[in-house]
C-alpha cells in the first residue's frame, strides 16, 4: 500500500514538473479603461509618481503601508520604494522611459522579480484609452513562476482594473487640470 502512495506522489510530481516544463516562459496583463480626462492632463499624473500614491489600488488597499520617492518625482528615474510591513522586503516601481504624452515605460520589482510595466494613452472615440500592462519573463527552470504566471492575469488584472477606475475618479476630482498635491509630501497622507 505505500509503496503504491509513493508511486502515485512520485507520478504526480513528475506530471507537475513535465507540465511546469510546457507552460508559458512570460506572462502580460493589460486593462484598459476610457476616460474623458484630457490626454496631456493623464499622462502628468501617469509621469509623477506622487500622484501614482494617491489612486494605486495596492497604497489604497493599505493605509498603514510605508512608501518613499527616490530621484526625481517625475520622469525617467522616479522611483517608488515601498515596504509592505516593516520587515518585508522592499518593493520598487521606477520610470525607465517616458514619450509624452501617450507613453511611460516602467519596471516593477516585487521581492526580487522584475516585470515590465507601461501605461499608454491612446486619443479615441469617446474619449482617451488608458491602457496598464505589464509584461514578466520567467527562467528556463523557474516552473513555479510558470505556475504562478498561471493567476497572474486574474490577480494583477483586477488591481490594474480597480487602479485604472481609480485614476478616473481622481482625475475628475480636478476636471481639465492636474489635481494639486498637498505641500507635504511623504507617506504620512
Amino acid at each position: 500500500m505505500i509503496r503504491k502512495l509513493f508511486g502515485i506522489l512520485l507520478a504526480l510530481v513528475v506530471a507537475l514538473i513535465v507540465i511546469g516544463f510546457l507552460l508559458p516562459t512570460s506572462v502580460e496583463v493589460e486593462r484598459s479603461r476610457v476616460v474623458e480626462h484630457r490626454q496631456d492632463v493623464v499622462y502628468e499624473v501617469l509621469a509623477d509618481l506622487r500622484h501614482f500614491t494617491h489612486w494605486a489600488p495596492w497604497l489604497a488597499r493599505r493605509q498603514d503601508m510605508e512608501w518613499r520617492l527616490e530621484g526625481p518625482v517625475q520622469g525617467v528615474g522616479a522611483t517608488l520604494v515601498w515596504h509592505e510591513t516593516p520587515e518585508s522586503e522592499a518593493s520598487r516601481l521606477w520610470i525607465v522611459s517616458a514619450e509624452a504624452p501617450r507613453r511611460i515605460d516602467m519596471t516593477l520589482e516585487l521581492g526580487g522579480t522584475e516585470a515590465d510595466s507601461w501605461f499608454e494613452i491612446v486619443e479615441g472615440e469617446g474619449g482617451r484609452e488608458v491602457r496598464w500592462g505589464m509584461r514578466m519573463e520567467f527562467g528556463a527552470l523557474d516552473l513555479v513562476g510558470r505556475y504562478v504566471g498561471l493567476l497572474l492575469p486574474g490577480l494583477v488584472g483586477r488591481d490594474y482594473r480597480d487602479g485604472l477606475e481609480r485614476l478616473d475618479e481622481y482625475l475628475a476630482r480636478s476636471p481639465g487640470r492636474v489635481p494639486e498635491l498637498p505641500e507635504r509630501f511623504d507617506s504620512a497622507r
